[in-house]
């Protein structure tokens, strides 16, 4: 639901994409003041639950469809999971290469994303 708002409408992005994926996990309210003070300093990293490739394979299948057509247009992936005072996911999608994701295959249903119309013309 959030990745089709972000999109505002338009048509799925085609060619091939680059993907950040950035997983804040919140800092337990149990963790000593030592070892939020590790945190800090970059010393101490979040090696628990959730599993970050369990993560980015549900979010990446999920954009199936809305973000791009299918998740193997990813050709450049980045991702890492911190700390911070909240959890949250950001995920950054762009087009790579020469592809700017306007050109509409051959053959296929993809509206172009030049054209403010339904893609019926």
């Amino acid at each position: 639901m959030l990745a089709a708002t972000a999109m505002r409408g338009l048509a799925p992005l085609i060619g091939p994409l680059e993907a950040t994926f950035s997983i804040s996990v919140a800092i337990p309210k149990s963790f000593t003041v030592e070892k939020r003070k590790r945190i800090e300093e970059g010393k101490l990293f979040p090696t628990s639950k959730p599993d970050l490739d369990n993560v980015v394979k549900l979010l990446c299948d999920a954009m199936n469809g809305v973000v791009y057509g299918d998740d193997m247009q990813i050709v450049d992936l980045y991702v890492n999971k911190t700390y911070a005072a909240a959890g949250s996911t950001t995920v950054m999608v762009s087009m790579k290469g020469t592809n700017d994701g306007y050109d509409k295959p051959q053959g296929s249903g993809q509206v172009d994303r030049g054209s403010h119309g339904s893609g019926d013309d």
